[in-house]
C-alpha cells in the first residue's frame, strides 16, 4: 500500500497570547488558515514488522524519531495496536522554523494517511485527539482548513471563509526563530484590550483585525525582522504581519516596489477540505 499525500502549510490571520498556563504552555486565541504551499509525503505501509524509515529531499531535515512524522507513526501504532512498518519520503517545500506549521502538517498528514491505508476508519475527531498528543498545531489540520484555535492551539472550531483570495509569504532566507524561545520572551495579555471574539468576528467584516502578539518578542530576539516588516510595508502592501512565531510575514495587497532578491517570496491561496477527504495539491 503506497500513496502520496499533500501536506499544506498554514498561516495565522491573528494571534493573541492570553496567559501562561500551569503546564508551561500559553493560552492563546488565533485564526488559522491552510494555504496552497505544501510538502508532499509518500507513504508505503507494509504489514510485517520492521523499522519505520524516513527520507527527504531536504538533507537538513531530521529523519530519526525526533521528526514529528515518525512520532505520528509511532503514536498511530500505539493507539490502534496495528502491526505494520512504514517507509516515508517527504518532499519539503515549506521552510523550517518559519511559523508555517510544516512539521505539524506533516504529522497530521501521516495520521490521515495511515488511517486511510490501513483502513482503520477512525473519525476526524479521534484523529484530532491523537494529533494533540504530538503538538499544539497538529489538530488544526483536521479542521476544514480555516478554524478558530484556542487553548494551547489544540482546541479547534471550524470557522467561515474570509474575503482573502491571495496572500504573499515573505521570509528572510537565513534568519529563523525558535518557537519556545519566542514564547518564553512574550508578555501575555498586555498588547491588546480586544477580546478573542472581537478578533474572530472582525474577519467577517471589511475591517479585519490583523495582529500578532508574538511579533513583540520575535523583534526583540531578532531586530532585523522589525526592519524587514517596515521594508515590506514601504513596498506598498496593505497589510503586513508575522505569522505564528516567525520568521515569515504574510502580506496582503499589491506591492508598488520591488523587494530584495535575498528574500524568500511565495504567493499562495487559502485552501479548504471536506470531512471525507484530505487537502488536495497540484500533483
Amino acid at each position: 500500500m503506497k500513496e502520496t499525500f499533500f501536506s499544506p502549510a498554514k498561516v495565522n490571520l491573528f494571534f493573541r497570547v492570553l496567559s501562561k498556563r500551569s503546564d508551561g504552555f500559553h493560552e492563546i486565541a488565533t485564526l488559522m488558515q491552510a494555504i496552497s504551499l505544501g510538502d508532499y509525503i509518500t507513504i508505503e505501509v507494509k504489514p510485517e514488522g520492521g523499522p519505520d524509515l524516513l527520507s527527504s529531499n531536504d538533507k537538513d531535515l531530521p529523519v530519526d524519531g525526533s521528526n514529528l512524522a515518525i512520532k505520528a507513526v509511532e503514536l498511530f501504532r500505539n493507539e490502534t495496536k496495528k502491526s505494520f512498518h512504514s517507509i516515508l519520503h517527504i518532499d519539503k517545500t515549506i521552510p523550517k522554523e518559519a511559523g508555517l506549521g510544516g512539521g505539524s502538517s506533516n504529522a497530521a498528514t501521516v495520521l490521515f494517511a495511515l488511517n486511510k491505508l490501513l483502513k482503520t476508519d477512525l473519525s476526524d475527531q479521534k484523529l484530532q485527539k491523537m494529533a494533540a498528543k504530538i503538538g499544539s498545531d497538529v489538530p488544526f489540520f483536521f479542521s476544514k482548513g480555516i478554524a478558530k484555535c484556542l487553548g494551547r492551539g489544540d482546541k479547534t472550531i471550524d470557522a467561515q471563509s474570509t474575503f482573502l483570495k491571495k496572500i504573499w509569504l515573505i521570509k528572510p532566507e537565513k534568519e529563523s526563530l525558535s518557537t519556545p524561545l519566542v514564547y518564553k520572551n512574550c508578555k501575555p495579555n498586555i498588547y491588546s484590550t480586544k477580546t478573542p471574539e472581537e478578533f474572530f468576528s472582525s474577519f467577517q467584516t471589511s475591517h479585519p483585525l490583523f495582529q500578532n502578539e508574538l511579533e513583540y518578542s520575535a523583534f526583540k530576539l531578532l531586530p532585523e525582522l522589525k526592519v524587514l516588516k517596515q521594508n515590506i510595508v514601504d513596498a506598498g502592501f496593505e497589510t503586513v504581519m508575522m505569522t505564528g512565531s516567525g520568521s515569515t510575514f504574510i502580506a496582503i495587497g499589491k506591492p508598488n516596489a520591488t523587494l530584495p532578491d535575498s528574500l524568500w517570496i511565495e504567493e499562495v491561496t487559502p485552501i479548504q477540505r471536506s470531512q471525507t477527504s484530505w487537502y488536495q495539491g497540484d500533483f
